[in-house]
């Protein structure tokens, strides 16, 4: 009989332990990030559009081997997909797709940030998170050439640039003034060569640009070549930037001497 009480109290104690187990500390299952060429990861700088490939990994936890239930993901504040019979019974799945971001979505430009949430058929939750900087590539701006042409009280390729020709004094010297509500700038001639888009035009309006009330550097009475840049904001807030490159004067007509003033703008 003691041999018999012994071997129950053996037995009582080793159900006790069995039903005892420690709990899993994490049992959640496991997601990451897709890693394979050609595929986006965390940070990366994306163009907007073109296609941009994202993808997950996605597996049951280790300890538990609870089969994956449901994947949902999202791109900002949009649910991209919602899936739960595409994984039904698995314990690991790979995602993969494909998204491009259009200019005309204002509310991602700038960032955009890709989530997925897998869950379990116990419930536990998994996230990980794609953040992507969205880089619009711009077009090059458009350079044409212009004549700014005066004789006598008639002048001609100003207006589209917000100028006019006022008149001539001293030297002489073209006395070229913006028209009413356009504001008039001066830059180094450097600018010209260093700006070649938009955003480049608009950065150096607001940062390095001088205002003037006249342009006055070219001088009417002769022949002559120049590397003089200035700028126009129209009312409207369109952006001018030009080039003065030369100085022609022809000869004396009854109407007035002819004088073209040609250069670029952009």
């Amino acid at each position: 009989m003691k041999k018999l009480a012994l071997a129950l109290v053996c037995l009582v104690s080793v159900a006790f332990f069995a039903s005892c187990k420690e709990p899993v500390e994490n049992p959640e299952p496991s997601i990451a990030i897709f890693n394979e060429e050609g595929y986006v990861q965390n940070n990366d700088v994306v163009d907007l559009n073109t296609d941009v490939k994202f993808g997950f990994v996605m597996s049951s936890n280790s300890q538990t081997q609870k089969a994956l239930q449901s994947l949902v993901v999202k791109i900002d504040d949009v649910v991209w997909a919602n899936l739960t019979d595409s994984l039904t019974g698995l314990t690991t799945y790979t995602y993969k797709d494909v998204v491009e971001y259009k200019l005309e979505r204002d509310s991602i430009i700038g960032a955009s940030v890709i989530t997925a949430t897998v869950t379990d058929e116990a419930g536990q939750m998994n996230t990980a998170t794609i953040n992507l900087k969205l880089n619009q590539v711009e077009d090059p701006l458009t350079v044409r050439d212009f004549d700014w042409f005066r004789q006598g009280n008639t002048q001609t390729g100003l207006e589209e640039l917000g100028l006019y020709w006022e008149r001539n004094i001293k030297s002489p010297f073209a006395q070229i003034k913006p028209m009413d509500g356009v504001v008039l700038y001066k830059f180094d001639s450097s600018v010209w060569e260093q700006v070649v888009t938009p955003s480049q035009k608009a950065a150096v309006f607001a940062d390095g640009a001088t205002t003037a009330s006249v342009y006055n550097n070219v001088d009417v009475n002769e022949n002559g070549t120049y590397n003089d840049v200035i700028g126009t904001r129209m009312p409207d807030g369109t952006l001018h930037l030009m080039l003065v490159e030369m100085c022609r004067v022809g000869s004396y007509e009854p109407a007035g001497t002819p004088i073209h003033i040609y250069g670029k703008a952009k």
